[in-house]
């Protein structure tokens, strides 16, 4: 048995990349909500529906009356590598085709009207953090990844107290469940025999927070900061190397980083109001993640770091009914190409998005938005192959409907 655990540990070992770069990269920025039109320039200062507790929970304090929301959005990656036939002789198989993986996201968030002009309370339920990938089975870098995903989704009950006439502050406590997928080849140990498949599966539930505040300068202009606390899933389950008669129980402890949002809101006129988003995740924080096989541990390196966010949108009044928005987004890269794997080769990202709202009636609001993202060329450097991506886009089409009631 422990000669087995010994074969298993190694072969996490090199899913620990993964572990890091997946959970990395893959906070949402946009949620299916009205301000994912703008490419959530300007959230942190608050928004005129329920989503707001989402970006902000002080900002709820802003909203009257009951107000109900309701998004769905459909994530669809293109992912298409491209091998560096001159570098380093690779294990051989081809590209891996398009390894994207339509992704569903979404939320319900809930504003109750607290009959004060002092306190707000609200309650939401929203995707954080998930995508996955599908390469071919016999891929160049099918050691590193042949499947991958991960979702996280949370419940987060929200209060918001007005501290002075101009200054709120909010808090919410999030509820939070995680769930991790995962398969890549494994080399077989012994001669003319052919690979093995390792697949990974765990789960994990715990608790996090988010706190703002918010202060509205004047009428036309507010400016709000939020804090995410990290979130630490503790992934429990079952490693199978399928051909080579392993199958271990397994625990895998990594972080979700840290993150803060600045949000600016200025009107510029009756009709048009300016967007600013400001950000900084706290990726570097993530120096190890713990892997445990049976009895057996191991901290791997993952050497990821900092990560800078800019947004910068605007919100146009057409006419009574119609409200258009747009908007564009820039994060740095996570890591360096050197430390970047095939389980989720994300780069710096480049956000567009456009978007609308239609007010139906006075209880009655619907909207939608299309964003493009491109995550860069994430140019990999590993031990066996090398190469770019020729495609890392990833489209986004998102719908929801608001109640005022």
């Amino acid at each position: 048995m422990k000669r087995l655990c010994a074969i298993a540990l190694a072969t996490v070992a090199s899913l620990g990349p993964w572990q890091c770069l997946h959970a990395g990269g893959l906070w949402l920025n946009e949620y299916g909500d009205p301000a994912s039109g703008r490419a959530a320039a300007g959230a942190a200062a608050g928004v005129d529906d329920a989503s707001t507790m989402l970006h902000n929970p002080a900002s709820t304090i802003r909203l009257e009356g009951n107000q109900l929301l309701a998004s769905a959005a459909l994530l669809q990656p293109v992912f298409e590598f491209n091998q560096d036939m001159t570098g380093t002789p690779g294990p051989g198989g081809g590209n891996g085709g398009d390894a994207g993986v339509l992704s569903p996201t979404g939320g319900v968030f809930y504003v109750h009207d607290s009959g004060s002009d002092n306190w707000q309370a609200g309650l939401y339920f929203s995707g954080l953090a998930g995508l996955g990938l599908d390469y071919d089975d016999d891929w160049v870098g099918r050691y590193q990844s042949i499947e991958n995903s991960l979702l996280i989704a949370t419940l987060a009950p929200t209060v918001a107290w007005r501290f002075t006439d101009r200054l709120s502050l909010g808090v919410g406590l999030q509820y939070y469940v995680a769930t991790l997928d995962l398969s890549l080849r494994v080399p077989n140990p012994l001669p003319n025999r052919p690979d093995g498949r390792a697949t990974l599966d765990g789960s994990d539930t715990d608790f996090g927070f988010t706190a703002g505040a918010l202060y509205e300068w004047s009428e036309s202009t507010r400016i709000g900061v939020n804090y995410q606390s990290e979130l630490s899933p503790d992934f429990g389950g079952q490693l199978e190397l399928k051909g080579l008669g392993v199958a271990v129980d397994t625990n895998t402890e990594l972080t979700l980083a840290q993150k803060v949002r600045l949000g600016i809101y200025h009107q510029l006129s009756d009709r048009l109001a300016l967007d600013i988003s400001l950000g900084w995740d706290d990726w570097s924080a993530l120096d190890k993640v713990f892997v445990a096989v049976g009895s057996t541990g191991a901290s791997l390196d993952k050497n990821s770091r900092d990560t800078s966010h800019a947004a910068l949108g605007f919100q146009y009044q057409l006419n009574p009914r119609w409200l258009l928005t747009g908007g564009v987004a820039y994060d740095t890269s996570p890591m360096e190409s050197r430390f970047r794997t095939a389980d989720m080769p994300l780069d710096r990202q480049v956000r567009v998005a456009v978007g609308g709202e239609l007010i139906l009636s006075e209880s009655l609001s619907v909207g939608g938005y299309v964003n493009y993202a491109d995550v860069g060329r994430a140019h990999i450097v590993a031990p066996q192959f090398q190469g770019d991506y020729e495609t890392t886009d990833i489209y986004q089409l998102g719908m929801n409907a608001r109640w005022h009631f």
